[in-house]
């Protein structure tokens, strides 16, 4: 959790430790104006969690800020607004973020860096919880999530994504009254805390709800399954062949093909191809590269290929898209 003001030239950091100095409780805004996009920050500290509600507005897309994460958090990240695209250190690279888009994260001690990749209203909102608590509440409460309970306790990284983007009807209205908290501020953490555990409550039944799709796979094979999803996420301009996933993630290749097309409606390179030109869109939004460039990094071996595959898929050639 790291939050950056910009005053003039100057660009300020507030650092874990002074977020933390925050009587817990008291809700605090800043307005976070930066060279490329202005903002808008709200935030609350409780003895257990830290909340974060941010809105960018940008002209164009916009650099990657980058800043390292501290603290060992486990992040529930909510995109109501805009497209966000995020590397994190070894898990995520130039993942987008979309509307409707969320998932729980644990990444520790790692850089993280996030660009707007559209013009326009961006809305993050992010609970971050501390290791300890979430072990007691995924071990305690959800034993699907034991696994990932065991990962906290290890420090091994982990994301969890949303099966699809979109809000179902409990998370549709869940943001609208969040910050309309009680007046005195000693019910003030217990209220925050509460409406927290109800957001994970409903988040958890979404990523749960998702596993009648996973059927009877094993949790050792359905992590493997995961683990060769975000492979593929971090090597977009360069994935393994099947052979070489298969190896990496720990499964035949039978069983590879066949329990990713379960549990993600898509072959192997289906979702390869899937992720290549969603991840194209941003590219030719920042503006940055020409087409033949970014066909090329996105490991096209010819810019027509790309430029067919990106007509078919979104029914305008990628020069029409910035029209």
């Amino acid at each position: 959790m790291n939050n950056r003001k910009e005053s003039g030239n100057e660009l300020t950091t507030f650092s874990m430790e002074e977020l933390l100095k925050i009587p817990h409780g008291i809700v605090q805004e800043y307005n976070t104006p930066m060279k490329d996009r202005e903002g808008h920050l709200k935030l609350v500290i409780t003895d257990s969690m830290g909340i974060v509600d941010g809105v960018m507005i940008a002209n164009k897309p916009t650099e990657a800020l980058e800043h390292f994460n501290d603290r060992p958090f486990v992040e529930m990240n909510f995109m109501l607004e805009g497209n966000i695209s995020q590397t994190n250190e070894g898990l995520l690279n130039q993942y987008s973020f979309k509307k409707g888009y969320h998932n729980i994260l644990f990444n520790p001690y790692s850089i993280e860096k996030n660009s707007l990749a559209t013009a326009g209203t961006h809305h993050i909102f992010s609970a971050h919880i501390l290791p300890e608590r979430m072990i007691s509440l995924f071990s305690g409460y959800v034993p699907e999530l034991v696994p990932f309970a065991e990962k906290i306790e290890k420090g091994e990284p982990f994301v969890l994504h949303s099966p699809t983007n979109g809000f179902n009807k409990h998370l549709k209205h869940f943001f609208d009254a969040f910050w309309d908290c009680p007046t005195p501020l000693s019910l003030r953490k217990i209220y925050f805390e509460s409406k927290i555990l109800e957001l994970l409550c409903r988040q958890c039944e979404v990523l749960i709800g998702h596993e009648t799709k996973e059927g009877n796979i094993p949790k050792p094979d359905l992590e493997k399954v995961y683990y060769a999803r975000e492979l593929l996420l971090y090597n977009l301009s360069n994935p393994p062949s099947l052979t070489e996933l298969s190896r990496l993630c720990g499964l035949n290749e039978f069983k590879l093909k066949k329990y990713f097309k379960q549990v993600f409606d898509l072959s192997v390179f289906g979702l390869l191809h899937e992720e290549r030109l969603q991840s194209s869109k941003q590219l030719i939004y920042q503006g940055e590269k020409n087409i033949s460039m970014i066909a090329y990094e996105l490991g096209y071996a010819h810019p027509q290929h790309f430029q067919r595959a990106f007509k078919k898929r979104f029914g305008i050639t990628p020069k029409e898209l910035l029209k």
